[in-house]
C-alpha cells in the first residue's frame, strides 16, 4: 500500500534530531583527534630541538678537548673561555671553536682543577714514572631558544696526559723483541 502525502505531514523530525548529534559528536572526534595531532607534532619537534642541541653542546667539548688549543696552564680555577658571557668571568679567552661553530649560539669553557699534575688513574694504563695528567672541567653551551632550537649544557672531566720531563722511557735496542 502506497503512502500518502498526508502520512508524511505527521512525522515529528526525530531523524533530524538524530541525525544532528551524530554530526555534533563526529565533529567533535574530528576536532579532537586534530589536536592530538598538533599536540605530537609539537612534542616531536621539542624533542628534537632538545636532542640538537645536546648534541651542539657535546660537539663543542669534543672540538675544545681534542684541539691543540687547550693550554695546560695556571692553578687551580684557572679558566679560558672562548668569548666573555654575561655573568662568568674567565681568566683567558683564547679557547677557539673550529670552523663551522656558530659563536653567537655556542660558548665553551675549561677550568683547572688541580694544582700540580697527578698520576693518572690505573684503568688509562700508563704509569706514573712517564706520564702525569692535568684534570680539567670542559663546560660546552649551546643556545638557540629564540629560534625554537633549544637549549644545552655539557660539563664534562678531560685528563690531559703531560710527559714527565727528563723522564721519558728511551728504547733501546735489547727492549724491542723481533717477530
Amino acid at each position: 500500500m502506497m503512502k500518502t502525502p498526508s502520512s508524511f505531514t505527521s512525522q515529528q523530525g526525530a531523524v533530524l534530531i538524530v541525525s544532528t548529534i551524530l554530526l555534533v559528536g563526529v565533529t567533535v572526534l574530528a576536532l579532537s583527534s586534530m589536536h592530538t595531532g598538533l599536540m605530537e607534532i609539537l612534542m616531536s619537534d621539542n624533542d628534537e630541538a632538545r636532542t640538537r642541541s645536546f648534541q651542539s653542546a657535546q660537539s663543542g667539548i669534543e672540538a675544545v678537548a681534542t684541539d691543540a688549543n687547550f693550554p695546560v696552564v695556571g692553578g687551580v680555577g684557572t679558566s679560558n673561555c672562548t668569548a666573555s658571557k654575561s655573568g662568568i668571568t674567565c681568566d683567558q679567552t683564547s679557547l677557539t671553536l673550529p670552523n663551522g661553530f656558530d659563536t653567537n649560539k655556542h660558548w665553551a669553557r675549561t677550568e683547572r682543577l688541580n694544582p700540580l699534575y697527578a698520576c693518572p688513574p690505573r684503568v688509562v694504563g700508563t704509569s706514573c714514572d712517564n706520564f702525569k695528567v692535568a684534570h680539567f672541567s670542559v663546560d660546552s653551551r649551546y643556545s638557540n631558544v629564540p629560534n625554537r632550537g633549544g637549549r644545552s649544557e655539557v660539563v664534562q672531566g678531560h685528563l690531559i696526559h703531560v710527559p714527565v720531563p727528563g723522564e721519558e722511557k728511551v728504547i733501546r735496542d735489547v727492549d724491542i723483541t723481533a717477530p
